[in-house]
């Protein structure tokens, strides 16, 4: 038996359920596509998301990773519930905000941001209660130790990431948010020790990403040489 819950744009997946042997799956397909999205978008997005749920396998709150079924196609297990999108305010109480956080705490001790968290859809309230987190297309890890422009852009969404949170909150449960998570929604940063100020931009927001020092600063005198004046 098959469910379609979405039929995709040509540049996105068509998204349905299978029963196989009275197990529930989802599956991502693009062969349905033309053949520029299915083969450039489809087939290195599926690798890439495979990579992300192995890498997550095992975690309570990710869905099951069942496997690829081609290069166009991947399948998960199937989560009962509601997307975060469908819930009304005061539906969720301060526990489930707190497993989330949690949740998505350890996906980052993995080395893993989500990127699309801001989109509460890929947030699913279980029948059980519970928080699971759907859809890593664009999910990636950290970079190696000298992938500075990887790291730097790990940082961004690790903030991001934490501001999806503070997203559904306002949708759902608005009396739980805190001024401080308010003021760092506003501002587009997460206000931590670490906090990257997003706003930011040019060589002020290099410094915060890369840890760079004063990139106007003068270069250091060498030893032994004095510079004359004039």
């Amino acid at each position: 038996m098959r469910k379609t819950i979405r039929e995709g744009y040509p540049w996105k997946p068509d998204v349905f359920i299978l029963d196989i042997d009275g197990k529930q799956v989802v599956v991502k397909d693009y062969a349905a596509k033309p053949f520029f999205f299915r083969f450039f978008v489809g087939a290195i997005s599926n690798r890439r998301e495979a990579l992300i749920y192995r890498k997550l396998r095992g975690l309570k709150g990710i869905p099951e990773y069942i496997g690829l079924i081609d290069r166009y196609a991947i399948a998960v297990g199937y989560i009962p519930g509601r997307n975060a999108a469908e819930l009304m305010s005061g539906e969720l109480p301060p526990s489930f905000f707190e497993k989330l956080r949690a949740l998505i705490d350890a996906v980052h001790e993995q080395g893993i941001v989500l990127c699309d968290l801001r989109n509460i859809k890929n947030v699913i309230v279980g029948d059980d209660g519970e928080p699971y987190l759907i859809d890593f297309a664009t999910a990636f890890q950290r970079g190696g130790r000298f992938n500075f422009l990887k790291n730097g852009l790990y940082r961004i969404f690790y903030q991001d990431d934490l501001l999806g949170i503070v997203k559904l909150k306002r949708n759902c449960a608005p009396h739980l948010v805190t001024a401080e998570e308010e003021l760092a929604f506003e501002k587009g940063v997460f206000l931590q020790k670490e906090a990257i100020f997003l706003k930011q931009k040019g060589r002020a927001l290099l410094r915060k990403l890369f840890g760079f020092g004063k990139i106007d600063a003068p270069r250091r005198k060498r030893r032994g040489i004095i510079n004359p004046k004039g």
